[in-house]
């Protein structure tokens, strides 16, 4: 597969991450909470705290979204291993790690409240743990991509 093509298809997978998001940000979250807040009259004061941290948290999501489309950008000019995709993947990692932080601390306040489903527990205790995972991934590929690339300017001054 040529660099271009690659990019192509990484950018497609972008933006199907952005539809999701936009998805789940503007129908499926706000339905969801609303049933819950009917199903469950005593706790209809959290369903707008809920929303508000469910859209604080897609935040990172998008802005990540949006570092990998420029990322993607770059491969298809066949300039993967630059000092600009190292910075970008350790935002992203940054990006990541906040959205575990907020993941955690949601977890906590909903228990705090007792509020917390079980069901829900578990999933978002899945969604810190790939967190987790993606932060921890990106902050390796950034620092590799920062190592790659010092070789390369060194190779480009080597005649």
């Amino acid at each position: 597969m040529k660099q271009k093509e690659l990019s192509r298809w990484l950018r497609v997978v972008v933006i199907i991450g952005w539809c999701t998001c936009a998805l789940l940000s503007v129908f499926v979250a706000p339905k969801l909470a609303q049933d819950a807040a009917l199903d469950i009259p005593e706790l209809a004061y959290l369903e707008w705290p809920c929303l508000a941290i469910f859209w604080l948290g897609m935040a990172p999501i998008v802005i990540a979204l949006w570092h990998s489309w420029q990322i993607f950008g770059e491969i298809g000019r066949d300039n993967s291993f630059c000092r600009e995709n190292a910075r970008r993947l350790r935002i992203i990692s940054g990006l990541a790690l906040a959205d575990t932080v907020l993941c955690l601390l949601s977890i906590v306040l909903l228990l705090l409240l007792n509020a917390l489903h079980p069901g829900v527990f578990l999933l978002m205790l899945l969604i810190a743990v790939v967190g987790a995972g993606i932060t921890a991934a990106a902050a390796a590929l950034s620092h590799l991509t920062l190592k790659a690339a010092i070789l390369q300017d060194e190779n480009d001054l080597t005649i």
